[in-house]
């Protein structure tokens, strides 16, 4: 039995729409996700996150020193889940073993290493500023960039159900986390609070090397009404396959929502398929989340009976610095059945620095 809750490759955009800036102002990636920076480590995780900051700073925080960094996540996950109400059945696991490394080679330079340990999968690229356009270019094995890129593999934006489905063909998008980076050229730019990225891959949906994937982002993060706002859209196109979204969220005092809607052609066959994502989570105090979901997955818009939706609702704790729980509790709804599934559980012990 396989099942995961977040893939760490990706970050937490709720911060991002919280905070009204992009991911990358935590992370050594340009895109955001992966290791964290100084700012993202040593002020964000120690005492922005956490519900008891430590009294004083580490001695180590992943600096080995000024141009060099390492870091981690480690994820533990439990999974509790029942076809028949009389017997429950329990799984406990290691979801992810990711160790960072980054090289800020110059001041316009610097390289990334990130290996998955379980997944044997790796990213590694060369990154290089271009001051005169507010921008970098950037070469290696990376995931293309689309979308909110949410830290929960398992919602239908992303990859879905993987292994343990509920008869459709698919039960997600294209980003699974058993798919590998694969080699890709991006160009980014920021231009005031917009951020404009544009890659072209090596075959990241059909492996294959005579493929080309196209993919296209903007995003813009910042204030609006008084309120902290995220807002964008991206494009990719494989082939014959092509998928297209929208993203969004907004943040005022405790309450931050946000979401994600995607279509994809000749995914399933050579029908259109949707996929969405809406998320509302209330900041009980620091360091404790609250949060309500529902993903909804249409195999092919048309034909009726091969949609799923799926209602969650948890919370996450991060008691100290660089460590969280998460909880959940998640019912699925099949469309060709009456009755909805039995709740499925989920608990995760999450380590980094």
């Amino acid at each position: 039995m396989f099942l995961a809750l977040p893939d760490a490759v990706w970050a937490i955009p709720r911060l991002a729409v919280q905070n009204g800036v992009s991911c990358v102002s935590c992370h050594v990636n340009p895109t955001g996700s992966g290791l964290r920076n100084e700012y993202g480590s040593s002020i964000v995780s120690l005492d922005e996150l956490s519900w008891k900051p430590l009294s004083k700073q580490p001695k180590f925080t992943g600096a080995l020193a000024d141009h060099l960094r390492i870091g981690t996540d480690l994820r533990m996950q439990t999974y509790i889940h029942s076809e028949d109400e009389d017997q429950w059945e329990r799984v406990s696991f290691p979801m992810q073993l990711e160790l960072y490394g980054h090289w800020q080679i110059t001041r316009s330079f610097q390289a990334y290493a990130a290996v998955d340990a379980l997944r044997s999968n790796t990213e590694g690229w060369i990154s290089m500023e271009v001051s005169r356009f507010n921008g970098f270019l950037r070469a290696g094995r990376m995931t293309p960039h689309f979308g909110l890129a949410l830290d929960d593999h398992t919602t239908f934006v992303r990859g879905g159900n993987i292994k343990m489905k509920n008869g459709l063909n698919a039960e997600g998008m294209i980003f699974s986390p058993m798919r590998s980076s694969v080699a890709t050229l991006e160009v980014g730019m920021n231009a005031g609070d917009f951020f404009l990225t544009a890659s072209v891959s090596d075959g990241y949906v059909a492996g294959e090397a005579g493929s080309k994937t196209f993919t296209g982002r903007v995003e813009y993060s910042g204030m609006f009404l008084e309120n902290s706002v995220l807002a964008g859209g991206s494009a990719m196109q494989e082939d014959d396959l092509f998928l297209v979204g929208i993203f969004g969220g907004a943040a005022r005092g405790p309450f931050t929502w946000m979401g994600e809607v995607d279509l994809a052609g000749n995914w399933v066959g050579d029908g259109t398929s949707l996929a969405s994502f809406s998320e509302l989570s209330y900041s009980l105090v620091q360091g404790v989340t609250l949060t309500a979901r529902y993903d909804f997955f249409d195999e092919d818009i048309g034909y009726l009976g091969n949609a799923l939706s799926r209602a969650a609702a948890g919370f996450e704790f991060f008691p100290l610095p660089y460590v969280e729980f998460r909880s959940l509790v998640r019912v699925t709804k099949v469309a060709s059945e009456n009755e909805r599934q039995n709740p499925e559980l989920l608990f995760q012990l999450h380590l980094w620095y």
